[in-house]
């Protein structure tokens, strides 16, 4: 189960979406731009590391 600070995968690519979109037209302000990039990364990390984690598990389950 997700802790409570936790976003669910599906919720994360969502945000990760529109902080794409905002950052592809290039029409807002330099300093938001900059936080949206850097909470980009974190999201990305976070995906990773969620992606990561479901490929160890099934690692699990195809060697038993």
């Amino acid at each position: 189960m997700a802790k409570k600070n936790e976003q669910r995968f599906e919720d994360q690519i969502k945000r990760l979406e529109y902080i794409v979109s905002v950052l592809d037209q290039g029409n807002a302000p330099l300093n938001e731009m900059m936080e949206l990039y850097e909470e980009g990364i974190a999201l990305i990390g976070a995906c990773k590391k969620t992606l990561d984690e479901a490929e160890q598990k099934l690692t699990v389950l195809g060697a038993s």
